[in-house]
């Protein structure tokens, strides 16, 4: 993957970034492999985006100061310390990106191996279950709600498009190549394959 930084480069800025918010933490040395298992997933999930931005020469390419992509990166990150076992530095990590981004993608939710954003400032994603080729805007909301004493996730096809200020929540079921439209709002909803949801 093409970038401008060594992969000990990237491990020692989130840390010198996590050093200036907290007097302790950030992630430990032994939790080294956590990153490059991290930058194999990003380089998996750029390589099948399109556009210059994510490819370069044929090749993924990862810009760190390019505010989307460094925030997928550490969504990314911060669930590969969670799988990993690393707790403590997968809350760093999650609550840098949420400080730097202005996202809340929880270090727990499993998002899908292809996803993007773009300018995703106050999307929040909660444990739904989501398939590939998400793609958020800002303000963007995938969550919970609690339906009979339950509280439910919502289902997520392939191929989902949420534009500026749409919620999916609760007990919503969304087919596969779904353009979800600029401030709509699903509550246990069912939408089937092939949509625009709007109003």
């Amino acid at each position: 993957m093409i970038c401008e930084y060594t992969d000990q480069e990237i491990f020692e800025l989130v840390n010198h970034q996590i050093s200036n918010f907290w007097l302790s933490g950030g992630v430990p040395e032994e939790a080294y492999s956590s990153l490059k298992k991290a930058l194999i997933r990003t380089e998996y999930n750029f390589s099948h985006r399109k556009g210059s931005i994510f490819q370069s020469d044929g090749q993924a390419a990862f810009h760190v100061t390019h505010s989307a992509q460094y925030a997928v990166f550490l969504c990314t990150y911060a669930n590969q310390l969670y799988l990993d076992e690393y707790q403590d530095a997968a809350d760093n990590v999650y609550y840098l990106n949420k400080i730097m981004n202005s996202v809340d993608w929880f270090y727990a939710v499993q998002f899908p191996s292809i996803w993007s954003a773009e300018h995703p400032l106050g999307s929040v994603v909660g444990r739904a279950t989501i398939g590939e080729y998400l793609f958020l805007y800002q303000g963007t909301t995938i969550g919970g709600n609690r339906k009979n004493g339950k509280l439910s996730y919502p289902t997520l096809g392939d191929s989902i498009l949420m534009y500026a200020n749409s919620k999916i929540l609760g007990d919503s079921h969304i087919g596969s190549n779904v353009i979800v439209s600029a401030n709509a709002y699903l509550l246990n909803e069912s939408i089937p394959d092939n949509c625009i949801v709007f109003g």
